[in-house]
């Protein structure tokens, strides 16, 4: 009884709706993104073709993004863009796992990024918003994201040994969908903070002067362009080369949860030490203990291998996630977050693929997937270097 008239507090309502939701976003992802690249190998493309298409989602995605963001923060109930996000990103999904042949499928995901780009700023930064009415971090709400991931994948997996690659995306269809659901019980406020006039004109302008005046964030910012450009082989065609190994749709099904599985007491774990340490240095760590990933796969690669890091992986993912959210919100304001969170996970990360999704498939082509691991590896090494001469000279503090 205690629980329910806890939860019946618009406030423990909201971050349990929150938590669900980030069940449904991730998990929904969970039913398609460790497959989508082997949907794209099994139709015939070329690595480079595979990296054409996620760079016209990157071009249209950093147009798109700032704009969901900033049309957000005008509206009274700005909780109707992110459902109309999801629910048009959940149609185009379904549509582009209709496809056989590259320019269809180039197309379609190209409108699934415009719809899809303001997703994960918006949602972020609303969680934030909760996290913080409620006194909690924004790990306690991203871990049920994790959760919702442990859960699709290997059901997915199943599925699409049985059913063939259309059922993953209509399970990240249905997903979005029911995502979309959860958030008309959240209240709106949630998803914007009131602004002034003066500062809703600035949008992505001010972002950029803000991270520009800010010597930690423009390091981070750095940061992420070289591991954006170094690592993105990895990231699209590690599960290609699984498969390569001779790992079955299933086992890698299993190898795309256990990241997730060690996430979900780390997360907390990560909301704790920041309050101790700040979100700067577990930034610091979680670079270093990728280094150190991307070499033992270098010189060890097997499937093995690839299982053990990608759940020691999970360790450093937390540490990342709850530091790169945590860090933009130590250094922001409320009015500018979901902005600034846009630019850094959707415009930068963009025009970084722009050109690193390509030259990656390109790379992939030519010399295969296992050197990729040595570009990755160079690529944190630069962003640690980068994050440690741009070192808060002192503690942050949050700036509300």
């Amino acid at each position: 009884m205690s629980f329910l008239k806890r939860f019946l507090l618009s406030e423990q309502r909201d971050l349990w709706l929150a938590r669900w939701y980030y069940f449904s976003l991730m998990g929904g992802w969970g039913f398609l993104f460790p497959f989508i690249n082997l949907f794209y190998v099994g139709l015939g493309l070329s690595g480079a073709q595979i990296g054409t298409i996620a760079s016209t989602g990157a071009v249209v995605g950093l147009i798109a993004a700032p704009v969901w963001v900033n049309e957000v923060k005008k509206q009274s109930n700005p909780r109707l863009f992110l459902q109309t996000a999801m629910l048009f990103s959940a149609v185009f999904y379904i549509v582009i796992g209709q496809q056989n042949a590259f320019l269809p499928i180039l197309l379609f995901a190209a409108l699934q990024s415009i719809s899809g780009a303001g997703i994960l700023p918006m949602a972020d930064s609303m969680a934030v918003t909760v996290a913080q009415a409620n006194q909690q971090g924004y790990g306690g709400i991203r871990l049920w994201g994790s959760l919702g991931w442990i859960v699709t994948v290997p059901f997915s997996g199943w599925l699409i040994e049985r059913f063939g690659f259309p059922a993953g995306f209509w399970g990240i269809g249905l997903a979005f969908v029911l995502g979309a659901g959860l958030l008309f019980f959240i209240y709106p406020q949630r998803f914007a903070s009131p602004v002034s006039g003066e500062r809703l004109r600035g949008g992505l302008r001010l972002a950029v002067q803000r991270v520009l005046s800010d010597r930690t964030l423009l390091g981070f910012a750095l940061a992420l362009i070289f591991v954006g450009f170094l690592n993105s082989g990895v990231i699209q065609f590690e599960n290609v080369f699984l498969y390569d190994l001779g790992a079955t749709k299933q086992l890698i099904s299993i190898a795309g949860i256990l990241s997730a599985i060690v996430e979900l007491p780390f997360m907390l774990f990560a909301d704790r030490i920041i309050h101790r340490y700040g979100a700067h240095r577990l930034m610091f760590v979680s670079l270093f203990i990728n280094i150190f990933l991307r070499l033992v796969v270098l010189s060890l690669p097997a499937i093995v291998t690839i299982m053990a890091v990608r759940f020691i992986g999970g360790v450093s993912f937390s540490l990342y996630t709850v530091s790169f959210v945590g860090l933009i919100s130590e250094r922001t304001e409320a009015h500018e977050r979901g902005t600034v969170l846009a630019l850094y996970t959707v415009t930068i990360a963009g025009l970084v693929s722009i050109i690193a999704s390509p030259v990656a498939g390109a790379l992939f082509d030519a010399i295969g997937a296992r050197w990729l691991y040595a570009f990755s590896a160079a690529g944190y090494v630069i962003a640690a270097l980068s994050m440690w001469l741009t070192r808060p000279r002192k503690s942050a503090s949050v700036m509300e």
